[in-house]
């Protein structure tokens, strides 16, 4: 029984140059700071949007409508760091096989 054991130690350390390397790591676990910079995206865009309502109101459509580009970039900004911190939430493992 110990010379199987052997003999299928050595043909595993013989064969070990030969494999692959496998490295399996994990996402960069940075969910919580994505989730938090989509807040603060997300506050600003409601800040943008808010002033685009008072230059409107106050007959500045040049101005209202800047405000609404860029309320509307942040929510852009917003929902790609939702999906960021859903990526990094489910664990976005990597596999990496090589030689």
């Amino acid at each position: 029984m110990r010379t199987a054991y052997a003999i299928g130690l050595a043909a595993f350390l013989a064969a070990s140059p030969a494999m692959a390397d496998v490295v399996i790591g994990g996402g960069d676990h940075d969910a919580v700071r994505h989730e938090q910079r989509a807040d603060q995206d997300r506050a600003a865009a409601h800040h943008d949007q808010s002033q685009a309502q008072r230059d409107a109101a106050m007959g500045n459509y040049h101005g209202a409508a800047r405000e609404q580009n860029e309320a509307r970039q942040e929510w852009r900004d917003a929902n790609h760091q939702d999906r960021k911190a859903d990526r990094d939430d489910h664990g976005g493992v990597h596999l990496e096989v090589g030689r």
